[in-house]
C-alpha cells in the first residue's frame, strides 16, 4: 500500500496535499452497479463509475464532503471540471502566475512520488533484519497470562462516583458499557473482591480454583483463565501491558480497573516472538530508517553555501509583478 513519507524538513510539507490526493480511496459502491445512471448533471446522464473515477484523485477533505453530502460534492466536482475546461479554452494555464504555480504543484507531486518509490523499491537485506532483531529483543517480548475478571456495574460521570478516565472516548465507553451491562455489583464491591483474589493468590491458592470461584468472564473461565498473549503491539490497554511486562513469571498484578471490570493477571511465562512473526514491522522500521538517511543526505547535498551575507540578511522584498498573486476582481 502506498503511503506518504513525512520527514522533518520544512519545505517537504508542500508534498502533503499532492500525496493525499494521489492516494485517496474510491468511495464505496454499495449495491449500485458501476454502469447505473445515478444523476443527471447539466442535462447529461452520469454513472456511478464516472463519479468514482472523478473522485479517486480528490483530497481527503473532498472525500469527507462526499461522505457527508454526496449531492453537494458531485455538484462541486462537475462545476470545477466545467470551469477548468473553460480555463483551458482560454489558455489560462499558459499565463503567469498560474503557469508557474502549476509547474510547482506538478514538481511537488512528482517529488513525493519519488520518495515513495525509494521506500517501495528498497530491498531490506536479511542480515539487516537479523541484526535489528538481535538488538531489539525487548520490542518483541511476549507474555502468556491468566486472568480473573471481576465485573461491576459501570457508573456514568456525574452520578455520584468518579469515572475511570476523563477523555470523551473513555466516557463514551463507560456509557455504552453501562447501557448493556447486566451486572449489579458496585465498583467498590468488585474492587474488594479483586483484592481478596490477589491476597489468596499471594498466599499460594490455586489459580484455576480461584478462576472457577471468582471470574465473571465466561470465555476465559472455561479455559482456566487463559487470555491471548500480551505483546507490545497487542490491542491491550497500555496500563495492562505496562503492568504485565513489569512482572516476572509467577507474579500477580494488583487489580487493574477497566470500564466495567477489575482484572487480576498472573504472568505464566515470558518469551521473545520468533523473527518470522515480526518480519513486517522490522522491515518497515529498516525501510523507514533507510529513506530517512537517504533524504537527510540529499538535504545536506543541497544546503546552500552562503556567498553573499547581504542577500540572506536583507529585509524581505515583494515578489516580482509577474509572480505576485493577483487580487480578486471586484
Amino acid at each position: 500500500m502506498k503511503t506518504c513519507i513525512f520527514l522533518t524538513v520544512s519545505w517537504y510539507a508542500l508534498f502533503s496535499a499532492s500525496c493525499s490526493a494521489l492516494f485517496a480511496q474510491l468511495p464505496p459502491t454499495g449495491t449500485v452497479a458501476p454502469e447505473t445512471v445515478v444523476a443527471k448533471v447539466d442535462g447529461k446522464d452520469v454513472t456511478a463509475a464516472e463519479i468514482q473515477q472523478a473522485l479517486v484523485t480528490m483530497p481527503p477533505q473532498f472525500m469527507q464532503l462526499f461522505n457527508q453530502n454526496p449531492k453537494a460534492a458531485v455538484q462541486q466536482l462537475f462545476l470545477m471540471q466545467y470551469l477548468a475546461d473553460e480555463g483551458e479554452k482560454l489558455k489560462l494555464a499558459e499565463q503567469s502566475p498560474l503557469k508557474e504555480q502549476l509547474q510547482m504543484q506538478r514538481a511537488n507531486a512528482v517529488a513525493g512520488a519519488r520518495l515513495n518509490y525509494e521506500s517501495d523499491h528498497y530491498q531490506v537485506p536479511q542480515e539487516a533484519i537479523d541484526d535489528y532483531y538481535k538488538r531489539n529483543q525487548a520490542k518483541y517480548e511476549q507474555a502468556r497470562i491468566k486472568v480473573i475478571s471481576i465485573a461491576f456495574k459501570p457508573t456514568l460521570a456525574g452520578s455520584g462516583t468518579t469515572p475511570s478516565a476523563g477523555s470523551l472516548d473513555d466516557v463514551a465507553k463507560q456509557a455504552l458499557a453501562a447501557a448493556h451491562s447486566g451486572e449489579q455489583r458496585s465498583e467498590a464491591e468488585a474492587h474488594q473482591r479483586a483484592d481478596e483474589v490477589v491476597q489468596k493468590l499471594k498466599a499460594g491458592e490455586d489459580f484455576a480454583k480461584l478462576v472457577a470461584e471468582y471470574s465473571d468472564d465466561a470465555t476465559s473461565k472455561a479455559v482456566g483463565g487463559d487470555f491471548p498473549s500480551v505483546k507490545p503491539s497487542s490491542a491491550y490497554p497500555d496500563e495492562v501491558k505496562k503492568a504485565v511486562f513489569a512482572l516476572n513469571p509467577g507474579q500477580v498484578t494488583a487489580p487493574i480497573r477497566q470500564v466495567s471490570a477489575f482484572y487480576v493477571i498472573r504472568v505464566e511465562d515470558k518469551s521473545t516472538q520468533p523473527v518470522n512473526e515480526v518480519l513486517d514491522p522490522i522491515s518497515q522500521e529498516i525501510r523507514q530508517a533507510h529513506v530517512s538517511e537517504w533524504f537527510q543526505n540529499l538535504t545536506k547535498r543541497f544546503e546552500p553555501t552562503v556567498e553573499s551575507v547581504e542577500f540572506f540578511t536583507q529585509p524581505s522584498k515583494p515578489l516580482p509583478a509577474q509572480l505576485a498573486p493577483k487580487p480578486p476582481a471586484k
